[in-house]
């Protein structure tokens, strides 16, 4: 089960004012590391896989402290030392019917100065068998997305596994394309897609009807990227900031699997939660990969136990996973 995964992303710094306090009350900042690749190779990692995750940083304290943190998990970076700052955003916490807003500030970061040929995917991907990137890295400029490209080019080319959370946000497609000129183009080499239907017509280009089920469009999905074998998505619940339900699906081109649902009554931190899915359902289908109904299983309840932890990453155990999925919810001491 020895697979070894890559994934690709920006590291940034996070400043989160204490006690949902908001921004604009805030005098301290609890400071995290983290982004959706990094967290998604952080809880690999925990879980017991070889992971390396491939970025960029500022040959400074910042830069230095973000890679010491992804060692701390057992991960190895590599990172390419290059340009001024480190990307930083900031997290305000919602609370009840307040809902929790982000403030990024990552213009001219190292990471964007990468471009084409600055990275040697060939030799990254040579003991690789998976390698994993989301839909946040190529809406940061034309060159990074040109970058994934070419990442995605080397790993299809060399055989791996490859693996995306669309990442949608739309407050980082700045730079002149919308996410749909870009997305299909990279989406084409993807074996596993996280993904909901909300984001068909606005990130893949793919039309879809109102009244359209999950099953057809993911259906719609497949024909168009036939490399695909399995998409998944997370069905958030809104109560409030504070309390969601939350289950999950998997399509893999014949059946829609249905994960059990979870509510959520005490919202610790809900950022990092789909990237913890996203480890779950990777580890998942390459420890079951006859049984994907464990394998979702095993996804759903990770991002639930993310929802309880401080910070970008997923610190839950395997066996802290498994309890929960055997049923040892409900807060009790483990004594």
């Amino acid at each position: 089960m020895s697979k070894r995964i890559v994934t690709f992303g920006e590291i940034l710094l996070r400043l989160s004012p204490p006690s949902h306090l908001r921004l604009t009350q805030a005098s301290s900042f609890d400071l995290y590391y983290g982004c959706a690749e990094a967290n998604v190779a952080a809880s690999l990692s925990k879980f017991g896989l070889p992971v390396k995750f491939i970025t960029a940083v500022p040959s400074n304290e910042l830069g230095e402290s973000s890679l010491s943190m992804l060692r701390s998990f057992a991960v190895e970076p590599i990172a390419i030392t290059t340009g001024k700052r480190l990307g930083i955003y900031y997290f305000e916490q919602g609370a009840s019917e307040r809902p929790g807003k982000v403030v990024y500030d990552r213009e001219d970061s190292s990471f964007s100065t990468l471009k084409r040929g600055m990275i040697d995917w060939e030799t990254i991907f040579k003991d690789a068998d998976w390698f994993h990137w989301s839909g946040i890295t190529p809406s940061l400029s034309q060159d990074l997305a040109d970058l994934c490209k070419e990442a995605l080019e080397f790993a299809t080319k060399m055989g791996l596994t490859i693996s995306a959370d669309l990442n949608y946000r739309p407050k980082l497609w700045q730079y002149g394309r919308q996410a749909n000129e870009i997305m299909p183009d990279l989406v084409q080499h993807c074996d596993l897609l996280l993904g909901g239907i909300d984001e068909s017509e606005k990130v893949l280009g793919v039309p879809r009807n109102e009244s359209d089920t999950e099953e057809v469009v993911f259906a719609n999905w497949m024909k168009v990227f036939p490399k695909l074998k399995n998409i998944v998505s997370t069905h958030r619940m809104d109560a409030n900031a504070s309390s969601n339900g939350i289950s999950a699906s998997l399509w893999n081109g014949e059946n829609l699997l249905n994960s059990r649902r979870y509510n959520i009554s005490h919202i610790i931190d809900r950022i990092g939660a789909g990237d913890a899915f996203m480890a779950g359902i990777i580890y998942g289908l390459i420890t079951w990969p006859e049984d994907q109904q464990t394998a979702l299983e095993f996804a759903v309840a990770a991002t639930c136990l993310k929802h309880s932890i401080s910070g970008d990453i997923n610190l839950a155990t395997v066996n802290e996973i498994k309890a929960l999925m055997g049923g040892s919810g409900g807060g009790r001491v483990s004594r």
